[in-house]
């Protein structure tokens, strides 16, 4: 009898130790909760970011920035539509009107990429990406603080289109 309790208690303590050694929770990145800014979302920024307020009034505006290539703006406001295509289309409309720009080189379900010229003539690449969060409209856009490379909006649109 006491040799069907050791190899019970031996069973469950493998079994205890397989599935424990089979969580995937250390593969998982932890993400920068806006919450505490009155952002209602979690994007994966770069832990070195400083989170700033700017503005104010009806809106919620916050800048992310690494001070090199992670530099974010945000922007949340009363939701005119929950339809987020309507909501791309027109601001691809909008980015379309700006001077420099040039096209839309990528397109995501909430969000884009485009390319404009740069005030010295070379080629940028800027993104705008939406959430809708309940009747809030949350828009994402590159701070227009230096020209950035395909590269590095890839990556920070990624962060919040995850």
């Amino acid at each position: 009898m006491k040799v069907v309790r050791y190899i019970m208690g031996f069973i469950v303590m493998a079994g205890v130790i397989f599935f424990t050694s089979c969580n995937d929770s250390g593969s998982k990145k932890e993400g920068m909760d806006l919450m505490k800014y009155g952002i209602p979302i979690t994007i994966f920024a770069p832990a070195d970011v400083q989170v700033s307020k700017v503005g104010g009034g009806k809106t919620v505006d916050l800048k992310i920035s690494d001070g090199n290539a992670y530099d974010v703006m945000i922007f949340m406001s009363t939701a005119q539509t929950r339809n987020i295509q309507r909501i791309k289309q027109f601001k691809k409309e909008e980015v379309s009107f700006y001077p420099n720009f040039k096209k839309i080189v990528e397109e995501y379900n909430e969000g884009f990429i485009y390319e404009i010229y740069s005030p010295d003539g070379s080629l940028s690449y800027d993104f705008y990406a939406i959430k809708i969060i309940g009747d809030q409209e949350i828009d994402f856009i590159t701070s227009n603080k230096r020209p950035y490379t395909e590269n590095e909006v890839k990556s920070m649109i990624k962060t919040i289109l995850y």
